[in-house]
């Protein structure tokens, strides 16, 4: 398992905070909220590409017809 250093002092400590009063320790909710960002992530990207299919396949509204 692998290490993570140089942690500034103010982000460790608030970690450390958040965990305790979560019953966590301070590795547990590190891995939590790692597997938490990259989820995240995931689907911040699979709904990009979808917005950007939808603009790409996007048809213009024939003449004459309403807009809403």
């Amino acid at each position: 398992m692998a290490t993570i250093r140089e942690i500034p002092d103010k982000l460790y400590k608030q970690a450390q905070k958040v965990a305790l009063a979560k019953g966590q320790s301070l590795s547990a909710f590190t891995a939590l909220a790692l597997e938490q960002m990259i989820e995240d992530e995931k689907i911040r990207r699979r709904n990009a590409r979808a917005l950007a299919n939808i603009r790409r396949n996007r048809r213009p509204l024939p003449a004459g017809a309403p807009d809403s």
